[in-house]
């Protein structure tokens, strides 16, 4: 079926309390970097647990000079910019609605991903069996700072996130080529598996047709795609053999290491200021 394309009103009954602070800066702290979200090639299943549901999205440094964020740092979509929400219900119908004031993001310690995260209670009027989110091009994210904190940078950081720095990185990390469309493939496997413990044999083995489908793969670059299934082989392989490495923990390494490749190379573009 179609997804109908709604931006319900009805989202806005579901917003409660969901802005929790940012891991505590001192006051002549610099806050941490802006981010670019990258661009989903397609919907992102979101993994609900215990009320809550989360899922891991590629993102990039737009400021190389300030510190990068910490564990548990906090960030506000820029600007306009908005995300999609993808709910398929019980009754078969599918809802696409704004994401604006639903979903939360916060970085686990690098700037190469955020956790994206929806209080699983919002679903509850909408009769949801599974959530999905789409980013759309040239969405930006901007720190939290605790309250009562003064950005000196507010401006300057908004300019960073919606300005032409943000559309430059547009050809770098989401028009199809190598490092990135690899990228896209690990972020997919990533989220099909389990975010902690060790995935059961059957999950690693089926993970790749699940995640991979033809109509992902036509989008791109064969170099990509080859580079992601090399990546996901070998990381099964160390999963499969008793290695003390856990395949979600092997993909999310080479993932981080591929978009800090580029980063560098959008950097050395003078885009990092």
């Amino acid at each position: 079926m179609k997804p109908g394309v709604a931006f319900l009103a009805a989202a806005l009954t579901l917003c409660l309390s969901f802005g929790a602070a940012s891991p505590a800066l001192a006051a002549n702290d610099e806050p941490p970097q802006v981010l670019g979200l990258i661009a989903t090639k397609q919907p992102t299943p979101l993994n609900c647990v215990d009320g809550t549901c989360t899922g891991f999205f590629s993102a990039f440094c737009m400021q190389e000079k300030r510190p990068r964020p910490t564990a548990g740092q906090r960030y506000d979509l820029a600007g306009a910019g908005d995300l999609a929400l993808i709910v398929d219900q019980t009754d078969g119908k599918t809802a696409t609605f704004s994401g604006t004031g639903l979903l939360e993001f916060e970085s686990e310690g690098e700037y190469t991903s955020v956790k994206v995260s929806l209080d699983q209670r919002r679903l509850a009027s909408l009769n949801a069996k599974s959530v999905s989110v789409i980013v759309p091009r040239h969405v930006a994210l901007v720190p939290r700072l605790p309250e009562g904190m003064a950005n000196v940078h507010e401006q300057d950081d908004l300019e960073t996130a919606t300005g032409p720095r943000r559309f430059a990185a547009e050809g770098f990390f989401e028009r199809s080529n190598p490092r990135a469309d690899a990228a896209v493939i690990m972020s997919r496997l990533i989220n099909l598996l389990p975010p902690e413990g060790i995935a059961p044999a059957a999950v690693r083995n089926n993970v790749w047709d699940k995640s991979i489908g033809q109509s992902l793969i036509r989008e791109l670059a064969p170099d990509g795609v080859d580079s992601g299934r090399d990546t996901y082989e070998r990381c099964k392989f160390y999963a499969d053999n008793g290695y003390k490495v856990r395949l979600r923990g092997c993909l999310e390494k080479t993932h981080d290491e591929l978009l800090k490749s580029l980063n560098k190379d959008f950097w050395e573009g003078d885009a990092g200021l």
